[in-house]
């Protein structure tokens, strides 16, 4: 039976794109006297798998990532653009819709930056050019973990259509990464207006993710599963540990990996001919963004008109 608890509803959501500058913006946004960001950047609530049996203790910790002071409430969750079940839990606990801001990169540099992001994390293997000769054009499907489906993460047109239809496109406000970067100013009053609060006339300082590539990954890793219960020995000691000591070992494992040993990393280079074959399959989907949003994105250097 679906849990009927009342969940804390956010005033909006930064759903993606995946390695598309959500973590500048979530940061940025959070910087309005008037907006409160989620403390955790991606609390992966509404599409979490055990979501219909949350209870009150989930449903605090939620609330909890939010300053009550603030006008309005929002997070950033990348998988939310990719998941079925984050737009129908969505529907079925919000009266109103929320907002929805996309922030999305040349779906090529994107797909770069995604490579090189999971090689930092010691998750792949192969560089940017092995990648793209063996990646599964055709293929998506839920993820667990940190995923790969390279391809599919760009098609932005493909994923923000449901959006569209779920939510309507009057609550969807599309930004570009490449303007976030150069005109920052005048792209982040765009979005405090979309969202209804005043306009501003300087910003702070906020620097951009790099990629890093971090150190002893295994251990690394295994932390990371442990603070998600997803290894074996977290799942024995949830029933040897009373709940409050196991959400303390949880808090001290987050914070080592916050403060993980880390060093900026060279980034693979792509070759022209596989730059031309990505630029090739997102042409199509960049064609109908370009028709559903009525903008050319002249900004993407590999599909200008």
């Amino acid at each position: 039976m679906e849990n009927k608890i009342e969940h804390f509803k956010p005033d909006f959501f930064v759903p993606g794109a995946a390695k598309s500058g959500t973590t500048t913006l979530h940061d940025l946004l959070n910087t309005h006297n008037d907006i409160s960001m989620s403390k955790d950047k991606e609390p992966v609530y509404w599409n979490n798998k055990l979501f219909r049996q949350f209870k009150l203790f989930e449903v605090s910790r939620y609330a909890n990532l939010f300053e009550k002071s603030r006008k309005i409430k929002g997070e950033s969750t990348t998988s939310y653009m990719y998941y079925d079940s984050f737009i129908s839990n969505i529907k079925a606990n919000f009266e109103y819709s929320p907002k929805f801001i996309f922030v999305l990169r040349n779906p090529v540099d994107r797909y770069i930056s995604h490579v090189n992001w999971l090689k930092g994390l010691g998750l792949e293997k192969k560089n940017v050019n092995q990648v793209i000769n063996d990646d599964d054009w055709a293929n998506f499907s839920e993820y667990d973990d940190y995923p790969k489906q390279y391809y599919q993460f760009g098609l932005y047109n493909k994923w923000i259509t449901r959006f569209i239809k779920n939510f309507g496109k009057q609550n969807i406000k599309i930004i570009t990464f490449e303007k976030l970067i150069s005109d920052r100013l005048k792209t982040l009053n765009s979005c405090y207006e979309f969202l209804g609060v005043e306009k501003v006339d300087n910003l702070k300082f906020i620097r951009s993710n790099k990629s890093k590539k971090i150190v002893f990954p295994f251990i690394y890793h295994f932390l990371r599963k442990s603070s998600l219960g997803k290894t074996k020995c977290t799942k024995i000691v949830k029933y040897i540990l009373p709940k409050k000591i196991r959400e303390k070992i949880k808090g001290l494992m987050k914070y080592s990996l916050q403060n993980w040993i880390a060093f900026e990393s060279k980034n693979n280079k792509i070759t022209f001919e596989n730059r031309k074959i990505l630029s090739n399959v997102y042409l199509e989907d960049v064609k109908l963004l370009r028709e559903t949003f009525k903008y050319d994105f002249s900004e993407w250097e590999d599909f200008k008109l």
